[in-house]
């Protein structure tokens, strides 16, 4: 990976993915970006394209997260993992990020919601009925 395909990676991020305006803002030619691109795509560097959604004029103004802690044993009875119980969450309506991490909780979830009234049913009929879940604490984004 070199310095062109750091710059092609950070317009990808920042939404830009037109090959020609790409091409005009890198000043390379337009076959080099194509050949490029193809290249971060075919080697996983770049997975897929997303629109930028304004959730707040979606309908979709509240924004939480939620901290998840799992109970190891349980998942080892279960025979599930975080990351297996990450995808079956980030496979839920309303679940736009997610992560495992580590400290306090073992996974970070991002919700977008219409109202806290919305986020409560979301949590309790998706969210926590997911095995191997045991505790959430919800922090809801100000503004």
């Amino acid at each position: 990976m070199d310095e062109l395909d750091e710059s092609i990676i950070e317009y990808v991020d920042a939404g830009t993915i037109r090959y020609t305006t790409l091409a005009k803002k890198l000043n390379v030619p337009l076959s080099t970006v194509h050949v490029r691109m193809k290249k971060l795509e075919k080697d996983g560097t770049i997975r897929h394209y997303k629109g930028d959604v304004d959730w707040k004029r979606a309908g979709l103004p509240l924004t939480a997260f939620v901290l998840i802690n799992t109970d190891i044993n349980l998942l080892k009875q279960l025979k599930k993992t975080q990351d297996k119980i990450l995808k079956e969450l980030l496979g839920m309506a309303y679940v736009k990020e997610g992560y495992v991490i580590t400290g306090e909780a073992d996974m970070l979830i991002k919700i977008i919601a219409r109202d806290t009234q919305h986020l409560k049913e979301i949590l309790l009929k998706a969210v926590d009925t997911v095995e191997g879940i045991v505790n959430t604490k919800t922090i809801i984004v100000l503004g």
